[in-house]
């Protein structure tokens, strides 16, 4: 089987396994000032998918520091969650939203910390989208082929010191010099579940 023909087949599962997802309506969410949507960029490069993450500046409320996928909280002038995804890709790194395909709805999940509830998107951009970091929210943008992110080699345990002074360890991916943990963590494995036709935990 080609490279071509190989990510082809990844992202056609993708496409049949978030059918069946059904993000929560814009309507339920009024008012809910702990309700968010990110973007999970996805973009083919020399026969291989990529995934594209954020790090969080220092700046921010909440998560300062911590590896992300783009995205925000829900704006009343969003008209679904869907729209705050694309809307917040746009303002964060870039992304034009008439640039992405939208493959589907990810299950949704809960901070662990803030108890933010995150309605996740998968989406194909381009390889050639240019990407640039709004310097007040987002530190650093970065790229991992899926087969890293896949690889028991990059796995380990992220040892987090809470508020409350104690420390917590939580399963991460190591690549690169970055840590994917908490939410990311949990919403990266849900989508290498469906690459590999598994249904995530969540759903």
């Amino acid at each position: 089987m080609s490279e071509s023909s190989a990510v082809n087949q990844s992202l056609e599962r993708v496409r049949r396994a978030l059918a069946a997802v059904v993000p929560p309506p814009r309507e339920k969410l009024a008012g809910n000032d702990r309700a968010a949507a990110v973007l999970v960029p996805i973009f083919e490069r020399d026969g291989t998918l990529h995934v594209v993450y954020i790090r969080r500046s220092d700046q921010v409320a909440s998560h300062r520091g911590q590896v992300a996928f783009p995205g925000g909280r829900v704006d009343p002038a969003d008209q679904t969650v869907l729209d705050t995804a694309l809307r917040e890709a746009h303002e964060e790194v870039g992304i034009p939203p008439d640039a992405v395909e939208v493959l589907g709805a990810l299950p949704t999940a809960t901070t662990y910390t803030s108890g933010i509830l995150v309605s996740p998107f998968a989406g194909l951009i381009p390889d050639s989208t240019p990407l640039r970091p709004q310097e007040s929210e987002v530190a650093e943008i970065f790229v991992v082929p899926l087969p890293a992110l896949s690889d028991r080699r990059f796995r380990a345990e992220y040892q987090w010191a809470r508020e409350d002074g104690k420390v917590a360890s939580y399963p991460a991916i190591l690549y690169g010099g970055q840590t994917i943990w908490g939410l990311t963590y949990r919403i990266t494995l849900d989508l290498l579940d469906i690459i590999d036709g598994r249904a995530p935990e969540r759903a």
